[in-house]
């Protein structure tokens, strides 16, 4: 019998189940409460979506074990004052459906099976999750304090919902997007937006596939061409983010020696919520 895992969970976090309009069958949503939410009377705090919710607080429940440490990283910034106490709510993936909810395009290196549905994410986060948190926890309405993130297609899907509803998020956070999907889509759909969120921030590591030790020459060298590709995807990004007509404020941060897992996205965390949510963030451009 296999030993009772122990929540790694810090301070208060709260389920929400729903029946989702949008997608098939129930979803589940883990809202983190920062420190004094229940000693603050009516105040309404700043809000961070994250999808992969299941990875967003506990080792309980992340992928193999690891988690994004979310809480721990936002506790020690609103204590230590580098951000606001906001709220921040892990939407749960849709287990082996996610690369169809996330994706808008296929993965050319991972097709995808079944129907690509990631043109409903944006209507599955404003029509049932947002009006379901909206409705049991005193968050902001003001899309200025509203951010949306996620990593991999996670990246991908709040890539997508940036460029495609500015107008509900004003701040995304998209780590190690999968940059590859549509064949190169994302970025020519990045070149054409007119406007953003407010804020951006993109993470990518330097070594986002790991090299298996012992490869041989032409696998690794394959391996290397990728990694470097996906760092020139994300300046890529940057660089077409930054030439819309309202461009956002981006921030972009190449970690050379970064993996693609749950350790580089909070090792880098700490950076995105301070630029995403500190007090610089506060003025509108």
């Amino acid at each position: 019998m296999a030993a009772a895992c122990h929540s790694s969970i810090v301070g208060t976090v709260r389920t929400i189940t729903l029946e989702s309009k949008v997608f098939p069958g129930e979803r589940k949503l883990r809202v983190w409460l920062p420190p004094g939410y229940e000693a603050s009377g009516q105040r309404r705090y700043p809000v961070l979506y994250m999808l992969d919710g299941q990875n967003a607080f506990d080792t309980c429940t992340g992928y193999l074990g690891q988690e994004w440490t979310l809480d721990e990283v936002a506790t020690r910034l609103i204590t230590s004052g580098a951000i606001p106490p906001i709220v921040i709510v892990g939407i749960d993936n849709a287990g082996a459906q996610r690369a169809n909810e996330y994706l808008p395009y296929g993965d050319p290196f991972n097709p995808a099976n079944g129907k690509l549905e990631g043109d409903r994410m944006a209507a599955f986060l404003s029509g049932d999750v947002m009006p379901a948190v909206g409705a049991s926890f005193r968050v902001s309405s003001d899309p200025s304090e509203i951010g949306v993130g996620g990593s991999s297609y996670g990246g991908i899907a709040t890539l997508h919902l940036a460029l495609t509803n500015p107008q509900l998020f004003g701040k995304a956070l998209i780590e190690s997007p999968s940059l590859q999907a549509g064949n190169g889509q994302m970025l020519r759909d990045a070149a054409d937006a007119a406007t953003l969120p407010d804020r951006v921030y993109i993470g990518m590591g330097g070594e986002e596939a790991a090299i298996p030790p012992g490869a041989p020459v032409p696998i690794r060298e394959r391996i290397a061409h990728i990694n470097n590709g996906l760092v020139i995807g994300a300046r890529r990004l940057r660089d077409r983010l930054a030439d819309a007509l309202a461009p956002p404020v981006v921030k972009l941060v190449i970690d050379p020696t970064a993996h693609h897992g749950e350790a580089a996205w909070a090792k880098r965390l700490p950076a995105a919520l301070t630029f995403l949510f500190g007090h610089d963030a506060a003025v509108r451009r």
